[in-house]
């Protein structure tokens, strides 16, 4: 069957839709939540997306994660639409989760057909952390080699940016199949887990694509304010001013040069 691909901004209309579905069910069960990454960045700069972005993400504190996550066997009975997956009962092999729409299937840049083919809203576990730089960073680094072990896990043969990344993945892709996605995960999250009661006073995203920038205050974080988005006002953190400069720089309001705005990763049709 041919694909008939959505343009953009049809795109960001389905992600928008899944959107509002799962904000409908995080009210419902009283989960606590905050726009992230660059879909807050499209909330403080944009009122909405940024121009060519082509995905929505979100964070929540690792109580109200693991709270939410818990509930899939529920979410997922109530509709053959919508589901949540995690690597918790077997159905994603990340470190985070993801709400989907079964509407929609996907290809994405790099990702085998067989890996989550469907459009979805990744959620990200927000974890205290120590207060020692040195500890943090050692933290994320060990977690870097789960992460390589989940991605080789879900990309097909000679997925990588450059011909050097192409080799060492299509080279390592054996030992990453031997442990498996699933595994990793596992193990990636215990990392990200590792400071869970030392009582410090930062917050990060362990398991999030910006490293060692990815962390603030946990001080900045709750009570949580709204940013427009879209013609909707939805949660970010209080001063989420701290949380855009930590990663995107103090320049953060400015438009980045024609050649570093990304291009759209992923193509999605209606299924």
């Amino acid at each position: 069957m041919e694909k008939h691909y959505l343009d953009l901004r049809a795109l960001q209309q389905a992600d928008l839709n899944l959107m509002l579905s799962l904000k409908e069910l995080l009210d419902e069960y009283h989960i606590t939540w905050a726009l992230c990454g660059g879909t807050m960045l499209g909330a403080a700069r944009h009122a909405g997306f940024i121009p060519w972005d082509d995905d929505i993400d979100i964070m929540m504190l690792r109580e109200e994660y693991e709270r939410f996550v818990a509930l899939a066997p529920e979410i997922n009975e109530r509709s053959s639409r919508y589901a949540l997956v995690s690597w918790h009962d077997g159905s994603f092999a990340r470190d985070y989760a993801r709400f989907i729409d079964k509407k929609y299937a996907k290809d994405e840049e790099d990702v085998a057909a067989h890996d989550c083919p469907w459009l979805g809203i990744d959620i990200f576990p927000i974890d205290h952390i120590s207060d020692d730089q040195s500890e943090f960073e050692q933290q994320v680094h060990d977690r870097a080699f789960w992460k390589e072990v989940m991605t080789t896990c879900s990309s097909p043969f000679n997925a990588g940016s450059t011909a050097l990344k192409k080799m060492v993945r299509n080279v390592f892709r054996p030992v990453a199949k031997a442990i498996g996605g699933l595994r990793a995960a596992q193990k990636s999250e215990a990392i990200c887990r590792r400071f869970e009661h030392a009582g410090g006073s930062d917050i990060a995203i362990v398991c999030g694509m910006y490293g060692t920038k990815e962390r603030w205050p946990l001080a900045s974080y709750e009570p949580l304010a709204e940013l427009p988005f879209e013609g909707h006002m939805l949660p970010v953190p209080h001063d989420w001013d701290t949380y855009m400069r930590a990663i995107y720089g103090d320049d953060y309001m400015q438009l980045p040069p024609e050649d570093k705005r990304r291009p759209q990763r992923i193509h999605v049709w209606e299924v």
